[in-house]
Formats: C-alpha cells, sequence, structure tokens
C-alpha cells in the first residue's frame, strides 16, 4: 500500500510541487496568526467566593460567613480542594475543581450553592463570586501622573479627583476592550459625602443619629408614577427628589415642633471628604499614586490584548479625555516578556536549524542533498504550524520549544531517504529508470522510519499524561513535537521522494572529509568491540555505575525560576500597624531599593487598595518593581546576586519581614498552591493558640538550614481590637436592645451608608458618622450616646465594658480545618534536599500535639506530584516502544537489544546535568524522554540494517561490519543534528533560557555517550541476540 502511494506521487510531481506551494502559502498564514504568548496559562480550575461583612472581626466572619459557605459548597462534583482566608470585614473561600471540569460549569455548579449559603450568614453581608481568575491574568499596569500638589490638604484632594477619575473615566473606558475582563484599581481616596452629626446638637435637639440616617434615606429617591393618558397624548409621570448637591442634604428636614423645622444643617456638618481607607498605593518611594491592573479574560491571546490596550491608552492620552492633564503612564507590559521569551526560543530555533544545515553538508558533501533537506524543514514546519493553528495551540515558549528541540527528529526521515538515495544513485545501473532507484531507496528505508517517528512520538506519551502545572506547562510542548513528527512522516511519504527525484541526480558518491576520517578511525573501534565484547561492555558499565552514583547526588527542584525582567516583593510588618506607620515604612524600603542603579521603576501597594480578591492589612505591602534592559545594566551581576543584594539592604529596616518573587511566578504560586513563595509547611489544628506557638518552633527550625531566604509566617494573631461587650443587664435596666446599641457603634462610629449622591453616571456614598475627636480614642469612645426610648442619653459606657484586646490577624483554612502557613523561597541550594533536611530536624526538635500535622507545598509539592507521574508512566512508554520494535523486527531478542541502550544513553545526560550544575528539574526528566526516543532510532536504523543484510544472505561478522559502516553516516548524522540543533538553546541567556537549557542539556550530552555506545556496544553484542528461526520464535 505504501509503496504504490509513493510510486503514485512520483509521477504526480506537478501535483505535490502545488501541493508544497499550498502548504508554504496556509503554514506562513497560520505562523502569523498564531495567538502568541509568554508561555502556557497553568491556572487550575477555580472559583472564588468573596464575602465583605464591614466591621466585622475575623472570628465572627469565620463563624457566620466562612464556615457556611464552605458547608454550602461541600459535595460539590470533582472538587480537588477547597481552602479559605479570613480576615477583618473580609472573607475569601477559593474552590478548586479538577482540570477536566469546564470553568463556566464549575462557577454554575457554585452559583446555584450559593443561594443556600447567602440564607445562613448574617444580614448585610454581600456575598458573590469573585471575577474569573488566571495566572496570566495581569498583563498591563499604570499609573495616573500629573500636577501633584505639595500642600498635604491639596494632595488628598488630588488624590480623591485622581481615584475617581480611574474609577468612573478609565476603568469603563478599558473594559470595553476586547479581551479585557477586569480593571482593578488601587491607591488615592475614595470620594464621599458626608454628615458628620454633633452629638451637642443630637442632645440639644433631642435627636438621634438614627434618625439622621433614616432621614436621609427617605429623601434622597425618584419614583414612578407610570402613565397618564389626556386627551391624545400619553404622560410619563416620575415624582423627582433625588438629593442635586450638598444643600439639599442640609435642608433635610429631620422633624417640626409647633411649625419649627429642625434641619440637618442643625445637627451635623455636611461636607464632600474622603472615605476611610485601608490602604495606600507609592510610586519609587516618593508620592502616593493611583493606577489599575488589567485583567485578561481566560483563554485571550495576551499580546492581541495588550496591544489593544496600548491603543485604548494611547487614545486616551492624545484625545485629552482626562481632566487636569493627568496622563495614563504603564510601567508594566506582559508583551514585553512575550515578546522576549518568543524571540529566546525563535533565535534558538533558527540558529539550530542554520547549524543543521551546515553540520548537513559537511556530512553529506552534496548541495543538492542538502538543498532537498532545506526545503523540507520549512515544510515541516509550516505543516506544524497549520495543525497548531487548527487545534487551538499557541505560539509559546514550550510550543515554540518543542519545535526546536525536535528539528533533529523532524529531518531525521529526510535525512535516511535522501542518504539512502544518494547511495542507491551511486549503485544504478545504467538502463535503471530513476523514479525506480528513488522508489527502492525510499522503501528500503521508510518502514524503520516510521516505526522511528512512532517510537519517538510514543516517548512524549508521559508528558502529555502529565497533570497539574507541569502537564499545562509541558503538553503543549509534547504535543508540538508530536505534530512536527507527524507532519515530518507526511511528508517523507507524500514530497520528500518527489524532492529527491528532481533535485537528486545519479553522480559518483563524495564522501566527506570528516567521513572520511571518522570511518578510518571508526572500523578499527569496531573490530576491537566485536572482539572484545566483555572489555567494551564493562568499560560502559562503569560508566553507568557511576553516573547512577552522580544521579543519586543531583539536587532536585520543579521547574527553574525564569527571569522575568521584574520582580515582586513583599513586605510584612506587625499586625494592627496604622496605615500612616506603614506608609512611612514603605517609603524607606522603596528608597533604598531606588538605590540600585539596575532599577527602573517601584509601585508599592499597602493594604487592601480596592484591588479585587487583596486580603492585605495595613501589615502588608506588595511591590512590583520593573528592571531596567541588561544591556544598561553598568555592572557585570547576575539578577540573583541583585536580589542578594537588595535583601540586604533591606535589613536594615527594623520590624519588617520580606520575600522576593516575580509577578507571574508570584501569581501562578498564589493561585495554585495559596502561597507567594516557592514553598510552603502547612501546620493544620484547630486552635489558633498553638498553631501560633508551634509555627514559631517550625519557623525557628528552618531559619537555620542553609539555602532558604524569606521566611515568613503567616500572622494569625497580634491584631489590636476595640471590644464593645454589652452588659444586657444593664441595657435591660434602660429598656435598649441590643440592636439600638449596635446601630449606634456602627453608624457614629465606623460611618454607614445611608445612601447614594448621583452626578450624573456617578454615584457616591452618602455616610453618617460622628467627628474624628468623638471616635478616636478609647474614653472618647466611651462617651458616646445612646438615646433610649424614653429620650435618656446614656453613656456608652454604662450600657457595655469597652476595652482594647489582642485578637486574631486572619484565619486560613483548607478542606475545612485551621491551617497556618511557613512560606519561604530557596536560593542556592535544590528544594529537594532542602526539604529532606527540614523534615528530619522538625521530626527532631519540634513535637506536634494530637490532632495536629504538617504538610508541604508549593512548587515542592508540584515537583513530588510530577516525579511520582513519570515513574508510572515511563516504562509503560518503555513497554509501548518494545512493542513497537517487536513489531518492527519480528523478534523479541532484536527488540531488546535496541532498548539495551537506554540504560547507556542516561550517562551523558547524567554527566552534563552535575557538570554544568544544573539540578534534575522537570525539563531535564523531559530531555531524558526526548534523548530515549532519539537513542531509540538511532538503535533501530542501526540494527535494521544489519538484519537486512543477514536476510540477504551476509555472513554474521560480514553483515555486522557492513550494517554498521552503512549506517554511519546516518547514525553520525541523526545524533550531530539533534546536538547542534540544541546548542544555541544550550548556550541561550535571554528570557525563557532557563526552562528549556535544563533538556537542551540533557539530550546533547546523552546523544554523546549513546551515539558512541550505539555504534559501538550494539554491533559488538549483535551476536548474542540475533534472531533465531521463525520455527523458533513461534
Amino acid at each position: 500500500m505504501l509503496e504504490k502511494i509513493i510510486a503514485y506521487t512520483l509521477k504526480q510531481k506537478g501535483m505535490i510541487i502545488f501541493l508544497s506551494l499550498l502548504i508554504i502559502a496556509a503554514g506562513m498564514y497560520s505562523y502569523l496568526t498564531l495567538p502568541i504568548d509568554a508561555f502556557p496559562d497553568v491556572t487550575n480550575i477555580q472559583v472564588e467566593v468573596v464575602s465583605h461583612a464591614d466591621g466585622l472581626s475575623a472570628i465572627e466572619i469565620e463563624r457566620n460567613v466562612t464556615y457556611p459557605i464552605e458547608m454550602a459548597m461541600r459535595g460539590l462534583p470533582d472538587i480537588e480542594q477547597m481552602r479559605s482566608v479570613t480576615k477583618f470585614g473580609l472573607s475569601i473561600v477559593t474552590i478548586v475543581f479538577k482540570d477536566n471540569v469546564d470553568i463556566y460549569f464549575a462557577r454554575q455548579l457554585v452559583f446555584e450553592r450559593l443561594a443556600e449559603a447567602r440564607e445562613k450568614v448574617p444580614k448585610g453581608v454581600e456575598v458573590a463570586m469573585g471575577p474569573i481568575g488566571t495566572a496570566m491574568g495581569e498583563i498591563y499596569q499604570y499609573t495616573l501622573e500629573g500636577k501633584m500638589p505639595k500642600d498635604p490638604l491639596q494632595k488628598i484632594s488630588y488624590l480623591t479627583n485622581l481615584r475617581t477619575i480611574q474609577e468612573w473615566i478609565i476603568t469603563p473606558q478599558l473594559k470595553s476592550v476586547a479581551g479585557v475582563n477586569e480593571i482593578n484599581s488601587y491607591g488615592g481616596y475614595f470620594k464621599q459625602y458626608q454628615v458628620i452629626v454633633l452629638p451637642e446638637k443630637l442632645v440639644k435637639y433631642a435627636i438621634t443619629v438614627d434618625e439622621v440616617y433614616s432621614a436621609i434615606g427617605n429623601n434622597n429617591q425618584n419614583v414612578g408614577g407610570n402613565i397618564l393618558e389626556r386627551n391624545t397624548d400619553q404622560y410619563i409621570v416620575r415624582g423627582v427628589g433625588l438629593i442635586k448637591n450638598v444643600s439639599d442634604i442640609e435642608n433635610i428636614v429631620l422633624k417640626a415642633e409647633h411649625g419649627t423645622p429642625t434641619y440637618i444643617r442643625d445637627v451635623a456638618q455636611v461636607k464632600i471628604g474622603e472615605a476611610v481607607r485601608m490602604g495606600a498605593a507609592m510610586k519609587d518611594g516618593k508620592d502616593e499614586a493611583v493606577g489599575g491592573i488589567v485583567m485578561m479574560l481566560r483563554g485571550e491571546n495576551s499580546r492581541d490584548v495588550v496591544h489593544r490596550v496600548a491603543q485604548k491608552v494611547k487614545e486616551i492620552n492624545e484625545n485629552n479625555m482626562l481632566p487636569d492633564d493627568v496622563k495614563i503612564v504603564p510601567y508594566y507590559d506582559r508583551s514585553d516578556i512575550v515578546n522576549a521569551s518568543v524571540t529566546t526560543v525563535t533565535k534558538a530555533l533558527i540558529e539550530g536549524a542554520l547549524l543543521v544545515l551546515i553540520i548537513l553538508y559537511l556530512l553529506l558533501r552534496s548541495f543538492r542533498g542538502s538543498l532537498v533537506v532545506l526545503l523540507a524543514l520549512p515544510l515541516s514546519l509550516f505543516v506544524t504550524f497549520i495543525v497548531m493553528k487548527l487545534v487551538g495551540l499557541s505560539a509559546n515558549l514550550m510550543s515554540l520549544g518543542g519545535i526546536a528541540i525536535s528539528i533533529g527528529m523532524i529531518l531525521d526521515s529526510t535525512i535516511i531517504q535522501v542518504e539512502n538515495v544518494q547511495r542507491n544513485y551511486a549503485e544504478m545501473k545504467k538502463d535503471q529508470h530513476p523514479i525506480l532507484t528513488v522508489l527502492k531507496a525510499v522503501i528500503e528505508v521508510q518502514k524503520p522510519s516510521i516505526f522511528g517517528v512512532l517510537i519517538i512520538a510514543i516517548t512524549f506519551l508521559p508528558i502529555i499524561s502529565m497533570e497539574g502545572i507541569e502537564g499545562k506547562m509541558f503538553g503543549p510542548l509534547a504535543i508540538t513535537v508530536a505534530i512536527a513528527l507527524l507532519a515530518s512522516l507526511f511528508l517523507s511519504v507524500f514530497i520528500i521522494p518527489v524532492l529527491c527525484l528532481l533535485f537528486l541526480k545519479p553522480q559518483l558518491h563524495k564522501e566527506s572529509i570528516i567521513m572520511k576520517y571518522a570511518r578510518k578511525y571508526y572500523l578499527p573501534l569496531l573490530e576491537y568491540a566485536m572482539n572484545k565484547k566483555k572489555v567494551i561492555l564493562s568499560i560502559a558499565g562503569v560508566f553507568l555505575v557511576i553516573s547512577l552514583f552522580l544521579f543519586t547526588r543531583l539536587g532536585t527542584e520543579f521547574i527553574p525560576t525564569m527571569d522575568e525582567g521584574s520582580f515582586d516583593m513583599d513586605i510584612a510588618m506587625l499586625p494592627g500597624v496604622s496605615l500612616a506607620t506603614a506608609m512611612e515604612v514603605n517609603q524607606r524600603a522603596a528608597q533604598k531599593l531606588k538605590q540600585f542603579e539596575e532599577l527602573d521603576i517601584i509601585v508599592s501597594r499597602t493594604g487592601q487598595t480596592g484591588v479585587a480578591l487583596d486580603t492585605r492589612g495595613t501589615d502588608k505591602t506588595g511591590y512590583v518593581g520593573i528592571f531596567k534592559p541588561k544591556s544598561e545594566w553598568k555592572r557585570d551581576i547576575s539578577k540573583e546576586e541583585l536580589t542578594n543584594e537588595m535583601r540586604k539592604s533591606l535589613e536594615s529596616i527594623a520590624g519588617i519581614t520580606f520575600g522576593f518573587s516575580q509577578p507571574i511566578q508570584c501569581r501562578i504560586d498564589e493561585l495554585v498552591a495559596g502561597t507567594r513563595a516557592q514553598l510552603i509547611v502547612k501546620l493544620f489544628g484547630e486552635d489558633i493558640n498553638v498553631l501560633n506557638s508551634k509555627s514559631a518552633e517550625i519557623a525557628k527550625v528552618l531559619s537555620s538550614i542553609k539555602g532558604g531566604t524569606d521566611l515568613a509566617t503567616e500572622k494569625v494573631s497580634g491584631q489590636p481590637y476595640l471590644t464593645v461587650n454589652i452588659d444586657r443587664s444593664k441595657i435591660a435596666r434602660y429598656g435598649v436592645n441590643i440592636s439600638d446599641v449596635q446601630n449606634v457603634i456602627e453608624i457614629a462610629i465606623a460611618g454607614k451608608s445611608a445612601s447614594q449622591f448621583y452626578e450624573e453616571s456617578r454615584s457616591f456614598d452618602i455616610t453618617v458618622r460622628l467627628p474624628e475627636e468623638k471616635r478616636n480614642s478609647l474614653e472618647a469612645i466611651k462617651n458616646i450616646l445612646v438615646t433610649t426610648k424614653s429620650g435618656m442619653n446614656i453613656p456608652l459606657e454604662q450600657l457595655a465594658d469597652v476595652k482594647m484586646i489582642e485578637g486574631p490577624v486572619q484565619i486560613s483554612r483548607q478542606d475545612g480545618i485551621r491551617r497556618i502557613g511557613i512560606e519561604m523561597n530557596i536560593s542556592g541550594r535544590d528544594i529537594g534536599s532542602f526539604v529532606t533536611e527540614a523534615k528530619q530536624k522538625i521530626k527532631e526538635n519540634v513535637k506536634l500535639p494530637s490532632g495536629y500535622y504538617l504538610t508541604w507545598g508549593g512548587q515542592f509539592e508540584n515537583q513530588q506530584r510530577a516525579m511520582n507521574k513519570l515513574m508510572i508512566i515511563g516504562p509503560v512508554a518503555v513497554g509501548l516502544i518494545l512493542l513497537l520494535l517487536y513489531v518492527t523486527f519480528r523478534s523479541i531478542r532484536l527488540s531488546l537489544l535496541v532498548i539495551s541502550n537506554l540504560p547507556f544513553a542516561l550517562i551523558g545526560g547524567i554527566f552534563a546535568l552535575f557538570i554544568s550544575g544544573q539540578y534534575l528539574s522537570v525539563p531535564a526528566s523531559v530531555g531524558f524522554i526526548v534523548l530515549f526516543g532519539v537513542a531509540v532510532l538511532n538503535g533501530l536504523v542501526l540494527v535494521s540494517r544489519i538484519s537486512q543484510l543477514r536476510d540477504e544472505g551476509l555472513e554474521l561478522p560480514e553483515a555486522i561490519r557492513k550494517g554498521s559502516l552503512d549506517r554511519l553516516r546516518p547514525v553520525l548524522m541523526t545524533a550531530s543534528i539533534a546536538v547542534f540543533s540544541l546548542i544555541p538553546m544550550l548556550l541561550a541567556g535571554g528570557t525563557g533560557s532557563e526552562i528549556q537549557r535544563p533538556l537542551a542539556t540533557v539530550v546533547v550530552g546523552g546523544l554523546i555517550t549513546s551515539t558512541l555506545l550505539t555504534l559501538l556496544i550494539i554491533p559488538s553484542v549483535y551476536s548474542w541476540f540475533e534472531k533465531r528461526k521463525v520455527e523458533g520464535e513461534m
């Protein structure tokens, strides 16, 4: 069947040329329209339920909000994990589903259960689903800049104006951009219309705070009166009563006695002010800032969305759509890292292709043969791009990396065909037709080529079957390689034979100098190996044992850290620190960091600045710092060394802990593992005090272990509370309800929104509260008056015990159990050995009470899962390869001979990792899988030729010699092309090269040893494995 197809294509040269042109056109279009990103979105399927309970403490929210929501969500199908964080006024419950669940179906399931949850939480608590979160979502960050006043009061007014511009002008504009999901605003002040009630005036006019609050709501509304028909006309009836200005609020009537009204202006001061804020932002450690983060829809093309956002920002700035000469100034643009990472892998791909063609020509010594391969490479890539476009694969660091590592593999079948056609042309009789010669040559090697491609494709099955982050990250690489291999297979049947017929001509075989010397030195080595089998096997065995010993000395990590060209840093202070103090400390920290000339911009966000799902208190600050391009760095220093210098500079600031990461890396860690660091130790138990004390002991142990940096224990206690414990017996004496006291606390102290003030389409809260001096101290709060039903005004301290206590800052839970996290990063050491040592030392030094236990999360958890998966599926892949080899040879002995090459392929890969100082990571493991495929292919090509010669009647020694010499050039070409195609990736230093380098290191090192051993060991022991007669086999 295959022979008939190839024979038909050889007769239809015109059609095949047209097909090739069609592939080029469609491939170019597909390449230009492929979605492009830095690397695949590795976010798991999760839904967040966000509850706001203004004024409630963490303990009340956990009991009355978080727990009921968790109970409502239990029993949902395909849940992997449920975790929650509860803080003052806020609860976030995260439900993580299995990866096979559609995100919108998951949200539908949660939405249905929320109806049940809302019935169980207290009135006034807002429960809603958070936006669709993705680790790749934060694509564009900016600040608003104009003429900042120097006067402090004017500065507050200006920052309020900036926040209003951000919320009501910029956000709607940017949310209209296709692909944008959300705009998270931060910094500045929220504008508010404030009614500051004066206690002495309330007493004078016998009015309560609650009456003022109710009067505002009752005097600010429009109503509809349906329609009125009059004669031939129809009128729409409206009752207009909305507040239009400050004087309307002032003139609201509270009561009237003997025809004399009492207005709000008689008992309160009405003004435009700012809401009490829980956070702020700062740029470059100088002035406060207002800005926004553009969040991308899940599954969108980040480069395209960033481009559209940048165009909209340019339009807003150029058309002066913002008042007061305010401009949007971006400081973080995802397209920068996208372009940098894609450029890195594209550059490696192009350089690898050029090196391959040079090596190819040097080995083939045929311009025409090299030309066929030169044409085959872009055609294979174009077919790959077409299929990627059809199946929806994006062009990113991993998928393009898959193409880069497969250059050698996709050219294997072409090289083997070209080499065999040239050899057959050299031996061709004068009267033989070229078509028959080409057909014979192609058919001779087609079966091994097809099985070789299938074998390499099978070696990628373990990668495709990976789960979690590693599956989402390396799955596209494996799929792309499989597509590229199948594309090369398609070309080897339909197009390459025709190209051989068109470009290759019968001529005397010219052997290159390289091959001449290779044959010269290979033949005596082969003779020696055949005569001294045990010596050769012993030498190989010794190296194998040494490499296996070195394997145990290799460090382990999940995935090497990619340099994003920016950093993300968190600073934590003691709980309960005021916003003003926190801003002062953070200004000092930012100024210290700005002393490093390599840093371009740094923006800090302290507390809850308005960013959606932000659980920070004022004690925590997040920084995003952008480095200058490395070409502008004046010092010859690595990023890791620079980060260590930054750490040292911050150590001089007392009372802070800090941790460094990178924006995308941090977001991935936070969404997937619930931590912003590389490693988290989770201590589970019920008692907060026990969790706090034991976590301190664990942190002390971890701090003594080499390699740990940025150690931070989750703060669960130490938050100052001013509690008002209402005495039921005292309020009963005055006929006061608890709700009456609570209303006074809520309105007078916290400030409560009574209604909304509308400025065209904008709306602002109208808030009722006491003057600051009447609520800013313990004594002032004790003296707040509560009005009884009889009209008496009783100080709060006569109805309740008002005191200062210490309570929880936040409460974290996972799968219904309280937990505390100890987070840290690992520097200068592999994460695997660190965790092994840490587990041992914690076991020796920390005794946990019954019911309390530890788990290890973050990148270590991901690494363990990935390695365990590979340990199961790796042997299955080897078994499938063995099955394909058996189908090829119809001999279990020869199949075992070829597959016995795999352990020797390990030698070079392990030595290469050890010498280069790299760790055994998921990319390195993927490299070993790639290496196995190429090593098996080389063995297959060699053994199939020897077996073919034996079938033709040659004696065993002669068949081994001739077969080995015949396949010396294809094996060397296959190996050298695979090696040289990866050398640019091995030496690359751009963004993303950190992830590709371990893979390239393993393949290059492994191919050097496996090729040498393939050419020596397989021929030397072939006689031991030669298949028996068919009768014996059966």
